[in-house]
């Protein structure tokens, strides 16, 4: 099972700096992912950029979409993250992540998507998110996804732009209770941004099964690298 997790800025091509959302549908297709976790994703709204781009992407693939709507840009234009999956969701929701520092600065509502999948007889529990920019907002997705995976019952792969390096002490509960796939990336690590990438901030760590392989895949698309990991039961 191949895993992507993808900060594509809504389709923004980082080089000419237009939305093309062909662009990022080949990336993820060149990469013969299964499963891929997207952050940063607009959806239909009267905006003229407000178009299904999770549900587009699917369809260039033959995947199945689902979109997590985090806010709404100007009141009315959806906007969050996204997965598009080659396997059928067994189910799929959008959990909330309990707001906090909504008096700071670049506050944003964030969100989670947890779901499920089987995988060659086996269910797989994917989880992705796009944390928050001020501590409190990263404490609170912290421990919201410390709790989607403490009541998960199938192994467990979480995924998302943290918008944190590792030695984050906030992040420390979530590598108490995950593997990081970062151990096994031979390459450089450092996800962000893409044409000069000096800090590590988007992440898969995983639980129940093992990883054979992990790469941040060095091609600039979105300001961030993508990263795909690969893994067995």
């Amino acid at each position: 099972m191949r895993v992507m997790t993808f900060n594509v800025q809504h389709c923004l091509d980082f080089i000419k700096k237009e939305i093309n959302v062909d662009l990022f549908a080949e990336a993820i297709r060149k990469q013969n992912v299964d499963v891929c976790c997207l952050n940063e994703v607009y959806n239909e709204g009267p905006r003229e950029r407000n178009t299904d781009q999770s549900g587009y992407i699917a369809e260039k693939l033959g995947f199945y979409p689902f979109f997590g709507e985090a806010i709404k840009v100007g009141g009315e234009n959806p906007y969050g993250i996204a997965m598009v999956s080659r396997f059928a969701f067994k189910s799929v929701e959008k959990v909330d992540i309990p707001d906090r520092d909504t008096d700071k600065p670049r506050f944003e509502h964030r969100c989670c998507i947890k779901a499920v999948v089987e995988v060659d007889g086996q269910d797989v529990t994917v989880i992705n998110s796009h944390f928050g920019l001020n501590d409190g907002e990263k404490q609170s997705a912290v421990e919201t996804v410390c709790r989607l995976v403490g009541e998960c019952e199938t192994p467990v792969i979480v995924t998302g732009d943290f918008n944190m390096q590792p030695d984050n002490e906030i992040l420390r509960p979530l590598f108490e209770c995950l593997k990081d796939t970062t151990e096994l990336d031979k390459g450089q690590t450092n996800t962000f941004r893409s044409d000069d990438p000096t800090r590590k901030i988007d992440y898969i760590l995983y639980k129940g099964l093992r990883c054979v392989s992990c790469e941040t895949v060095n091609e600039i698309y979105a300001d961030h690298l993508p990263i795909v990991a690969e893994f067995k039961f």
